[in-house]
């Protein structure tokens, strides 16, 4: 071969080894292209099925809220409708005993001196109590008595002067 020739080969053989090794590194980057494509469509299969997983367990709460407030309401149903049964028992008479029985079973109104009136489920307070707190427990045990429709409040504190208040009208 003459030099032109082996010049010839020599670049031939340069372009093909060229060709040849670029050939390669394109091979492996679409090899790792290839790969990284499934590897990010299995993450999103896991991640499509995690959101499955996920909304199943939300309409399963979402099950369980519902019937929760359907027994809740079914509750407040019985809760209504046992007000409406004392209402309907609770005479004023009963009303009057009973807030007079708890009134002189406690020990704190001793020192008091409370009359109880009860007239259409308005009870009615009046007299003498040593200090705010018995006036506070008095009023409570009157108003937290199921039946009464309201308390009237007449109590005077020892050494106060105090303006009775007028009833208020409840719907």
């Amino acid at each position: 071969m003459n030099k032109v020739g082996l010049g010839r080969f020599t670049i031939i053989l340069l372009f093909a080894a060229l060709v040849a090794g670029c050939g390669s590194d394109a091979q492996q980057r679409y090899d790792r292209a290839t790969e990284a494509l499934a590897d990010a469509r299995e993450r999103r299969e896991e991640a499509q099925e995690r959101v499955q997983e996920k909304q199943e367990e939300l309409n399963e709460l979402k099950a369980n809220l519902d019937e929760s407030e359907e027994r809740l309401e079914k509750a407040r149903e019985n809760m209504r409708e046992a007000e409406a049964k004392v209402k309907e028992s609770v005479n004023d008479q009963v009303l009057f005993r009973t807030i007079q029985r708890k009134l002189l079973d406690e020990d704190k109104f001793d020192e008091s001196a409370i009359a109880v009136g009860v007239s259409d489920r308005v009870v009615t307070l009046t007299g003498t109590v040593p200090d705010k707190s018995t006036h506070k427990a008095a009023m409570k045990i009157a108003k937290n008595q199921s039946g009464v429709e309201e308390v009237v409040d007449f109590l005077e504190i020892e050494g106060e002067q105090k303006q009775p208040e007028a009833p208020k009208n409840k719907k």
